[in-house]
């Protein structure tokens, strides 16, 4: 096998064995041979210790918001038992030492980050730890089961000798690798399990901090572009004297669908493209518009062929055998990412090199379109990871990658290339429409005793993973991991596998081919799937006149943890108090991203306007590493749901409605409702918080406004039923 592999055959002080969740990994002997600055000395590819005692900790994972650059260094450092003062980060480079060693490949999403990496940077600083103690023991002769370690030093009680990390450091490098290091006890940690203070905040908070958009260097220019205002379309004529007679312009570039103007500042490159006389034609989204969008998914409820991705007893026959099933269809609308910080990227190109600054969180995607533009070879690639202002999983794409590197290409120097925000929401990757068609009989108890789902959509994962390999050589996630062509994982994650116990239950979907590009959403397909799910439960609840949480609990019964969030949620919210008049509660269950989400929303219904009063939410994780880091991320995204209630961009004539924050409204912090989080520490494998928190938000929020008012939602976003989120 090559240093590409995540699957090396061979351990060596070069290369720590690593125990994953969901395998091994070795690091690359190319991670670890990289030189450190100065007199730093490498413990692998992820952690350096100077003489100084400064312990630098490398991060595969990009900071978007998460405090994922708080919470892992913590994981590592607390099992290395270093001085976390002295603790300091900095961002991995690309390679394979980094990658997911389920996927092979280095990025960041799917609320992931922890699940994976948490055993691995406890194992890496068991490691260190191990050999440290070892060199220690060696110097004063004495044995390392004696010694004790913290705060970054290694200290011997019975002759009163202690020595630094710093000083320990080279001598300790040399020693063999501990291929099983073990690790500390629980109860032995002091970081791990604890709120501490992020990282990444003060630089946020005094304006130090460098975003994508944030990137200066001397000699650099700025790019603005403009494409065609309908997706795809072409560029028939600009006026190129008129463009370059502006003061301050520096170059005129093609790009795909449009144009770039290069300038000394941003907004002379824009100024200039808004005065170009920029002429395009439709493209392939021509004649495409959320009527025809809905009008076509909802002929293919009727009369197209689905594909079974879930069948377990008979639920076709037996809802056949009823005359008349319960039946509800839910419609959840395309949406757009709007990340607070707009696409960019800087670039600059020579004949032999290709260096980013980019915010991104698809590194590996990244490197390769990278290689493809330039055909460098990936040691002439240099990828600077800058803090991102919002991913959302917009930024595990490339795509705004490419139109840097076409940019700085075709000039001789720096450019960084700013997308505004029109431009970012026209060429988004959506989330995709979806229409879901739910049927189901009661049996005598008032539970289902049969349920068949059906799911239109479009691919999630398609524009990420096209079914044809991307270059020469291919990249670790070939054509191999492509969605198959009957059916999308994405578009039925959540309801193929359902905490409820249903006899007869079935799950199909109809694969959408679309125009629209599409792609990751925060929360992916769990969302709007729980959306339609869970507000469906709340229907039959409402037919066979139970309780919305004794009804779940019933279903649930076989699921310990369900049952949990479940019971959490309803006494952290006093489910059953008697409400003012014009308010609601509702109640919707999740499980998503490994973890279990039970949440309640409380609204208060005044004519056509709704406001979100309180939520709570109860967790189970598994186990939470950084409970206010974790109740952060959870509440973070329950804004990020409330807000999908309101906003959607919908599609005339192949043009997007909605392409600026005026159309597009997130919510507004004196919006934002009173909310209580709490964790249950099952002690599960961990989970994620940062897309499980606003899976059931949707669901929650529809039922509380049914418990209101009467008003049943069955299609998002509000506005098409009338309603008003303030």
């Amino acid at each position: 096998m090559t240093d590409d592999s995540p699957n090396q055959a061979m351990v060596s002080r070069r290369a720590f064995l690593v125990a994953g969740g969901a395998g091994v990994l070795l690091l690359s002997a190319a991670a670890w041979a990289k030189a450190p600055a100065g007199r730093e000395t490498s413990f692998g590819a992820w952690l350096r210790i100077s003489p100084d005692d400064t312990v630098t900790i490398l991060m595969a994972q990009s900071e978007m918001g998460q405090g994922i650059s708080t919470t892992l260094p913590a994981a590592l450092a607390d099992e290395l038992g270093a001085d976390w003062p002295r603790v300091v980060t900095e961002w991995s480079p690309f390679d394979p030492a980094y990658r997911h060693p389920q996927y092979g490949w280095m990025f960041t999403g799917n609320s992931e980050s922890s699940s994976t990496f948490y055993p691995i940077m406890r194992t890496m600083g068991a490691a260190a730890r191990e050999m440290l103690v070892t060199a220690a023991a060696a110097r004063w002769k004495v044995d390392g089961a004696t010694l004790a370690v913290a705060k970054g030093v290694v200290s011997d009680a019975a002759s009163g000798r202690s020595a630094s990390f710093g000083e320990l450091a080279e001598a300790a490098a040399k020693l063999p690798v501990p291929a099983a290091p073990k690790l500390k006890l629980d109860s032995a940690l002091t970081l791990i399990g604890r709120a501490q203070p992020r990282r990444d905040i003060p630089a946020k908070t005094d304006g130090s901090a460098i975003f994508g958009i944030d990137v200066a260097m001397p000699g650099m220019a700025v790019a603005a572009i403009r494409r065609a205002p309908s997706p795809g379309g072409k560029l028939e004529h600009y006026d190129e004297k008129a463009i370059l007679a502006r003061r301050g312009v520096l170059a005129v570039v093609e790009i795909p669908s449009g144009l770039a103007v290069v300038a000394d500042r941003y907004w002379t490159a824009k100024r200039a493209l808004d005065e170009g006389g920029l002429v395009f034609s439709a493209g392939p989204m021509a004649g495409y518009s959320t009527t025809s969008q809905r009008a076509d998914h909802a002929a293919r409820l009727k009369s197209a062929e689905f594909m079974t991705k879930k069948k377990k007893g008979d639920a076709s026959a037996r809802l056949a055998s009823r005359p008349t099933p319960i039946e509800a269809v839910y419609e959840i609308p395309v949406q757009a990412h709007a990340t607070m910080e707009p696409m960019n990227c800087t670039a600059h190109v020579t004949a032999d090199r290709c260096e980013l600054w980019v915010p991104t969180q698809g590194v590996d995607i990244t490197q390769a379109v990278s290689r493809q533009m330039t055909g460098l070879r990936d040691d002439q690639i240099v990828i600077n990871r800058t803090l991102l202002g919002g991913g959302f999983g917009r930024r595990l794409l490339a795509d705004f990658v490419r139109i840097a590197i076409i940019v700085a290409t075709a000039v001789d120097r720096p450019v960084k290339t700013i997308w505004s925000r029109e431009e970012d929401i026209t060429y988004d990757a959506f989330r995709p429409p979806m229409t879901h068609a739910i049927r189901a009989t009661l049996g005598a108890d008032g539970l289902p005793a049969a349920m068949a789902h059906r799911v239109v959509s479009p691919s999630h994962m398609l524009y990420i993973f096209p079914r044809t390999k991307l270059g020469n050589p291919p990249a670790p996630w070939d054509a191999a991991i492509a969605p198959p062509r009957a059916y999308d994982a994405m578009a039925v994650e959540g309801v193929a596998e359902p905490s409820y116990d249903i006899a007869d239950y079935l799950v199909e979907q109809n694969f959408v081919e679309t125009p629209l590009t599409v792609s990751v959403w925060r929360t992916t397909g769990h969302g709007p799937n729980n959306f339609a799910l869970e507000s469906f439960v709340d229907e039959l609840a409402h037919i066979a006149k139970q309780d919305p949480l004794a009804y779940r609990l019933a279903l649930a019964k076989s699921d310990a943890r369900a049952v949990a969030v479940l019971k959490a949620v309803a006494a952290m919210s006093g489910w059953g108090a008697e409400l003012p008049p014009g308010h609601g509660r509702g109640l919707a269950l999740a499980k998503a991203f490994n973890g279990y989400c039970a949440q309640v929303v409380e609204v208060r219904v005044a004519d056509r306007d709704v406001r979100a009063v309180k939520v709570w939410t109860a967790l189970d994780c598994g186990k939470t590493l950084d409970p206010g880091i974790a109740a952060s991320n959870t509440e973070g995204g329950i804004v990020w749901g409330l807000s999908a209630l309101r906003t959607e961009v919908a599609f005339e004539n192949g043009m997007p409605v909605q392409t600026n924050f005026d159309g597009f409204e997130p919510l507004h912090l004196w919006e934002t409702p009173r909310m209580e989080t709490r964790f249950i520490e099952s002690g599960a494998n961990i989970g994620g918080t940062g897309e499980l928190g606003p899976v059931p938000t949707h669901a929650a929020f529809a039922n509380a406004v049914f418990a209101a008012s009467g008003h049943r939602i069955r299609a998002l976003p509000l506005g098409r039923h009338g309603l008003r989120l303030i």
